[in-house]
């Protein structure tokens, strides 16, 4: 026989002692942040440097997160210079493009988005802001060099992200790469600022509201 859970009611005044202390805890988190515990980095990228990764023979396996070596050269290793374990922090980062492309690059993604279900892409506005030059804002609690080497194109076809190198090589596009690194203290508070920072970008692509 079994006997049932008996789940111990919580009185209003608990919950709300639970909810301040919550609010309280995310208030101590973002005043850090505001006192300067966070770090922005610009990087630029040429999607031109995004080519297919060439390998020794026909019997060699890519790795997860395999790079071209001139990619590695052009963008990475002045990532890899950036602030120490950049990696094991949580990122926001957001694509800069040029203003007055926005409309070209709709288009282009668009058409891309259309003719290729291989790749599993991120998601498009159906009334983008076209006024805007950003491409999009993400964010990650760990890793963000991964994160970026999947936007770039070279993660596995089933993992979401931009997908950059199979439709913005041929319009020439050329992104300005802005990471703003947090402690890692904040964990999961970093999401709100990420939904924050979309509304002001408004980015071209991503469904985040």
């Amino acid at each position: 026989m079994t006997i049932p859970l008996i789940e111990k009611e919580m009185d209003n005044q608990t919950i709300e002692a639970t909810v301040i202390e919550s609010v309280n805890k995310g208030v101590e988190i973002y005043k850090k942040v505001i006192d300067d515990n966070f770090f922005c980095y610009k990087l630029t990228l040429d999607c031109a440097d995004l080519v297919d990764i060439e390998l020794k023979s026909t019997n060699e396996k890519r790795l997860k997160h395999d790079l071209p070596e001139s990619l590695k050269i052009s963008f990475f290793r002045a990532f890899d210079l950036l602030h120490n374990s950049i990696n094991k922090k949580p990122c926001l980062y957001f694509f800069e493009f040029k203003e007055g492309l926005a409309d070209q690059i709709h288009t282009t993604y668009k058409e891309f988005c259309s003719n290729n279900g291989e790749r599993n892409k991120s998601g498009l506005k159906g009334k983008p802001d076209l006024d805007t030059n950003i491409l999009y804002v993400g964010k990650v609690k760990k890793d963000v060099g991964a994160r970026l080497s999947t936007h770039f194109g070279y993660a596995n076809s089933q993992t979401g992200g931009l997908q950059l190198k199979y439709w913005a090589k041929q319009i020439g596009l050329k992104l300005e790469v802005n990471i703003i690194v947090f402690d890692v203290n904040i964990g999961d508070y970093i999401n709100p600022l990420e939904l924050e920072l979309t509304k002001i970008l408004k980015p071209l692509i991503g469904k985040s509201k």
